[in-house]
């Protein structure tokens, strides 16, 4: 792989970061979790594992020093830091939105529909800190390029 451009591995990072959430969510819940497939939350974060691989392979291709490095690691840093602040403004979000509900007379089905969407669908700081080593292990894998 160590010919492959940039996003080829990047992608296969992101292949091999939901094969992992789906064989991790299958075997806690103990039944075959197919819609984790498609998510970018969860164990490992998607989101992270592939700008962390963007960042490691960007970094031995090119350098400390090269403009699409810059642009990596300010990305990343961003999104790390969004993801976790989005985490905790998210929770109020729910906290405030169940007290609506709970507070509505005769809401009926409407209960069991915002029951749904406070599902915690967040990306947890561990989730993170997951994906950014999956993405940075899996550059260091399969970026080297060949001597």
């Amino acid at each position: 792989m160590g010919n492959w451009p940039i996003w080829a591995i990047v992608l296969c990072c992101g292949a091999m970061a939901q094969l992992a959430k789906f064989a991790i969510y299958s075997v806690t819940n103990r039944r075959l979790a197919l819609s984790v497939l498609g998510q970018s939350h969860g164990l490992p974060s998607l989101p992270t594992a592939l700008l962390s691989c963007l960042l490691g392979m960007t970094v031995m291709r090119m350098g400390w020093f090269a403009g699409e490095t810059g642009f990596a690691l300010i990305f990343t840093v961003i999104f790390v830091h969004d993801t976790i602040k989005l985490r905790v403004m998210a929770s109020r979000q729910r906290e405030v939105l169940y007290r609506l509900v709970v507070a509505l007379p005769d809401a009926g089905p409407f209960h069991l529909r915002v029951a749904d969407y406070l599902d915690p669908r967040v990306h947890h700081p561990a989730h993170v800190a997951v994906g950014g080593l999956l993405g940075a292990l899996f550059a260091l894998a399969f970026g080297l390029q060949p001597s």
